[in-house]
């Protein structure tokens, strides 16, 4: 074990006798360790790295939520200048575990959630602590950065798609006008990787982890991120009803239609940030776990662009590489 990991729990814990345990999970350059003591008490170690920028943000969010009442685990001990942190231990169940249990089983999990995640979308941007650390905002180049990023890595690359020059600027036009049209909506705090993975439930009430991207952005995201995730099977009726609870609990000043057009839209360009990012991290990272929620995804990517009524390129492209992941297949 590192000297220095072995000092700081030391001091922090009381104690050299314990078991640190490696856990294996996410994409991210954290790694994480569940900390066993003698008489079956368990922590949860984090070192987190400098590569992803938005790190150094993960304390200071975790405090922020806390304060607004949204439940994120606790810290126990930190040490900013090692990039060290230890928290509760949340336990192994999340969300996506509970994925093949039916409907009427899971359906309060994510209501309950959905409630937590309202708490942040609600939050007035204007009361935001003067030095809170968020990553960078949503705007015009971020929503791009996220067409290209798809369009490299997963179509690309997993696909093996070689788009006419012609097509791909049909393609860029149509994205422009979607770029456009969720930058109109009023922006709101968003945890920006809000799918099942990154939801823990703990003595039956969820808890969320993996916030240090939370920033400015458009509540829309958050949704899809949820109710289009790849990682779980939707039925439309399911998707339906977690739309519409939240539009219950939004109360926003449109109705229930234009809700469900920014919902889509902004489920496809959640879908295709995810989709490349199963791409750069299955192939050029070698973590080829991503590469099995491809399918999922890709489908999930058609139905929200087909069910918008202003995304017909992206729907024929989406079709196109379901095509050519079938072919690649046989």
């Amino acid at each position: 074990m590192n000297q220095d990991i072995q000092k700081f729990l030391n001091g922090h814990l009381g104690t050299d006798n314990f078991e640190l345990i490696p856990i294996k999970k996410g994409g991210s350059d954290r790694s994480f360790s569940r900390v066993l003591l003698p008489d079956q008490s368990s922590f949860i170690f984090m070192h987190y790295g400098t590569d992803v920028a938005e790190n150094s943000c993960w304390v200071d969010v975790n405090k922020f939520l806390a304060g607004i009442h949204v439940a994120v685990p606790r810290i126990i001990a930190q040490d900013t200048k090692l990039h060290f942190i230890v928290l509760e231990d949340l336990g192994d169940i999340d969300l996506w575990s509970q994925r093949a249990l039916s409907w009427e089983k899971r359906r309060e999990h994510y209501f309950q959630v959905l409630r937590q995640i309202h708490k942040l979308h609600a939050f007035d941007l204007f009361r935001l602590p003067s030095g809170l650390k968020l990553a960078k905002s949503y705007s015009k180049e971020l929503y791009r950065w996220e067409h290209d990023y798809f369009l490299d890595n997963f179509v690309g690359a997993v696909c093996q798609l070689a788009l006419p020059p012609s097509y791909i600027k049909d393609l860029q036009k149509e994205l422009a006008g979607l770029i456009a049209r969720l930058q109109k909506i009023e922006p709101s705090l968003i945890h920006r990787d809000f799918q099942s993975q990154n939801i823990m439930i703990r003595n039956g009430k969820t808890v969320l982890i993996d916030f240090q991207g939370m920033r400015r952005g458009c509540l829309f995201y958050d949704l899809g991120s949820l109710i289009f995730d790849p990682y779980v099977t939707f039925t439309a009726n399911e998707q339906n009803e977690l739309a519409t609870f939240y539009y219950e609990l939004m109360r926003p000043d449109y109705g229930l239609d234009e809700f469900i057009k920014n919902f889509l839209e902004a489920s496809a360009q959640r879908l295709m940030q995810a989709l490349g990012a199963y791409g750069f991290l299955g192939l050029k990272k070698n973590k080829s776990d991503f590469l099995g929620h491809i399918d999922n995804g890709i489908n999930n990517l058609l139905t929200a662009a087909t069910s918008a009524a202003d995304l017909p390129m992206l729907r024929e492209l989406a079709g196109l590489c379901i095509q050519k992941l079938a072919q690649n297949k046989i």
